[in-house]
């Protein structure tokens, strides 16, 4: 089974996409050099016996040729493992006498293996099982049949063996560091999932925040400029002031408790018993009353049959018409008409919100989004509904489309 690492946004993670990103470190260096040092304490045996004089440096100029494609082992491994495969088999028809004589240790000629252990090594951690393990087997029969001189079975097992464990070792090393970087790169990409599902959840409380806070401190502010306009020549008034302000800071507060709760972890979550639910549209009396109070004149129209919805469709409806009362309290103000109309339909509601816009704003409405409604946007398309906005006349529309559930 060919191995997959895990992606994002389509970028492949492992060696090779790392190395075409950042090309040639230290580490490739370090890790050359160390093994042709490997190689040269391998080779200086040898230059006392069949490998000596001219023939010896031409031999270790030839074997370190063989360690500079080991820099692409990790682009291309297949091909720099076939290539040093083929460099160590030219090494033994060219350096080495016509027929080893395995049953003298001592006398053994010299043959450059380290670098194809690096490069098999790099195949076995880039690539397939399958491709590891024909890569494997060639690099172990190779040299027994070349050093052999096609004559396998007259070679002493023990040089066959011997190959089989320093080969078998390379491969073994190269499945273990393709293992755990599998492994790095799934808890990589699981704390790349945790974090944005944090931010997603940041976001969320956000705009939840902003709906409470907003709102609340939107209808506070419009009954406190009116009481202190009428506080001498109508108490009455200047008191009522006081108490919507009063009713809509503690909702406020209790809101924003309920959504501290949320934000526990789960098992707290589960234990406290005076958590709420969350408000829906049967909550709407309590957003139109303080509304209405401030001078924005807001009826209510149904059509269709009502239908149960979902929880958390519910509370995206509820903060749409929020979001709206807000805005229009605040952009077209005191003395302006708005209509809220509820369409259900047989999968779906539909809510159109207008105003005329011919009250007495206290900040005048540009007419572009603010970070309440990209929010809002946000909410209400997570829960699988669509949102749109704009002027109308000389007041302003929306209209969100919600499914009965996400």
């Amino acid at each position: 089974m060919v191995r997959k690492y895990p992606t994002i946004k389509g970028v492949r993670h492992g060696p090779a996409a790392l190395h075409r990103s950042s090309g040639f470190n230290r580490a490739d260096y370090t890790v050359i050099a160390l093994a042709f040092c490997i190689e040269l304490a391998s080779f200086l045996p040898a230059t006392s016996g069949s490998l000596s004089g001219a023939l010896a440096v031409a031999a270790v100029v030839y074997v370190a040729g063989g360690f500079v494609p080991l820099l692409w082992r990790h682009r291309a491994p297949l091909m720099v493992f076939a290539g040093l495969l083929l460099h160590q088999v030219i090494f033994e028809f060219f350096f080495t006498p016509n027929y080893f004589n395995f049953s003298e240790i001592f006398l053994v000629p010299y043959m450059p293996v380290v670098a194809v252990l690096l490069a098999l090594s790099a195949v076995a951690s880039d690539r397939s099982l399958r491709q590891s393990l024909a890569a494997c087997v060639a690099a172990v029969a190779l040299p027994v049949l070349t050093g052999s001189r096609g004559r396998p079975f007259d070679q002493d097992l023990w040089f066959i063996a011997t190959a089989a464990v320093y080969i078998g070792g390379a491969w073994a090393f190269g499945r273990f560091v393709a293992r755990n970087r599998l492994r790095i790169s799934s808890l990589e990409e699981e704390q790349r999932k945790a974090e944005v599902a944090i931010a997603h959840e940041r976001a969320h409380v956000a705009a939840e925040l902003h709906d409470i806070v907003s709102h609340a401190v939107t209808v506070m502010m419009l009954h406190a400029a009116g009481g202190r306009k009428v506080i001498d020549s109508d108490p009455q008034r200047a008191a009522q002031a006081l108490d919507v302000i009063e009713a809509v800071g503690t909702e406020a507060t209790a809101e924003l408790a309920r959504l501290l709760k949320l934000m526990k972890p789960r098992g707290e979550t589960a234990n406290d018993e005076q958590q709420s639910p969350l408000p829906t549209l049967g909550d709407l009396d309590w957003l139109l009353e303080p509304v209405r109070l401030a001078g924005v004149h807001v009826d209510v129209k149904a059509t269709g049959q009502a239908r149960k919805l979902d929880p958390s469709v519910g509370h995206a409806a509820y903060r749409v018409v929020q979001e709206s009362l807000t805005n229009i309290t605040k952009h077209a103000g005191s003395g302006t008409s708005a209509l809220i109309e509820l369409q259900w339909e047989p999968h779906a509601l539909t809510l159109n919100i207008f105003d005329d816009g011919a009250g007495k704003p206290e900040s005048p409405h540009d007419g572009s989004p603010g970070y309440g409604l990209i929010g809002l946007k946000e909410r209400v398309e997570i829960a699988g509904g669509s949102i749109k906005w704009g002027p109308r006349d000389s007041g302003f529309f929306l209209r969100a489309s919600l499914p009965l559930s996400p």
